[in-house]
C-alpha cells in the first residue's frame, strides 16, 4: 500500500510561528504531489504564505531542506533492520524484501535516498550498520570476506535497481489526460512491480553463493 500523502495546505501564519517541523512538513506535500526535482524554496514559502527570506531563516537552501526530509523521511519509514540468523540466506532475503517494500510503498523516500543519491549524515550511518550486520553474518556463517562483500553488494543493487525501475516506470507512465470543461493535468496510474522477476534473481544470486 502506498504510503499517504501529506495534507498540502496554504495558511496564514502567525507572525513568528515558522518551525523547521513546518517547512519540512510542507516539503514533503509538495514532493508528494510532484516530486523533488520540483520542489524549490519559493514553492515551499508560497504554501506557508511567507516570504521566502523566512525560509532562509530555518535551511540555508534547497540541499539542507532536503537533507532534513531524508531524515525525517528515515525515521518514519520504519526500514526494516537486518536480522541475524544461523540461515544468513533467509535474513538477507527477508531484509531484501522488507527494503524493497518499504521504498515501493513510498515514493518521496525512494526519489531522496535512491535518485538523489546524496546520502544526509543519518542516512549514511544507517545504512552502514545494517551493511556490516549483515556481511558479519555471513562471515560468521562460513564465507569469506570477499565473498560476504560480494554478495551483499550483488543483492543491494538488485533491490535498488528493481526500487527505481518501478519508480521510473511511475513517472514515465504519468500522462495528459483527456482535455475536459472541469479538470485537467496529469495523472500517474499505478504501475505494479515485478515481484516475480525480483524473486528469481534473489534467489539465483543467493543460491550461486558458497556454503
Amino acid at each position: 500500500m502506498q504510503a499517504s500523502k501529506p495534507e498540502r495546505q496554504s495558511v496564514r501564519r502567525a507572525r513568528g510561528s515558522l518551525t523547521e517541523h513546518a517547512i519540512v512538513e510542507t516539503a514533503f506535500a509538495i514532493a508528494a504531489e510532484s516530486s523533488i526535482e520540483e520542489l524549490s524554496i519559493p514553492l515551499v514559502a508560497k504554501s506557508l504564505d511567507v516570504g521566502v527570506t523566512s525560509i532562509y531563516w530555518h535551511v540555508r537552501n534547497k540541499s539542507e531542506l532536503l537533507d532534513a526530509m531524508t531524515d525525517r523521511a528515515l525515521r518514519r519509514s520504519r526500514l526494516p533492520r537486518f536480522a541475524e540468523s544461523d540461515d544468513w540466506r533467509e535474513s538477507l532475503k527477508a531484509h531484501a524484501r522488507g527494503v524493497r517494500r518499504t521504498f515501493l510503498s513510498d515514493p518521496v523516500l525512494t526519489d531522496l535516498i535512491l535518485i538523489r543519491g546524496a546520502l544526509s549524515p543519518l542516512a549514511r550511518r544507517l545504512g552502514e550498520q545494517e551493511t556490516q550486520k549483515a556481511i558479519a553474518n555471513m562471515i560468521d556463517s562460513g564465507l569469506d570476506e570477499q565473498t560476504a562483500h560480494d554478495t551483499y553488494s550483488a543483492v543491494s543493487e538488485l533491490v535498488r535497481g528493481s526500487i527505481l525501475l518501478a519508480r521510473l516506470a511511475q513517472k514515465h507512465n504519468a500522462v495528459p489526460q483527456t482535455e475536459s470543461a472541469d479538470e485537467g493535468g496529469f495523472t500517474s496510474a499505478p504501475v505494479p512491480p515485478d515481484d516475480r522477476a525480483f524473486e528469481l534473481l534473489l534467489t539465483s544470486v543467493l543460491a550461486s553463493v558458497a556454503p
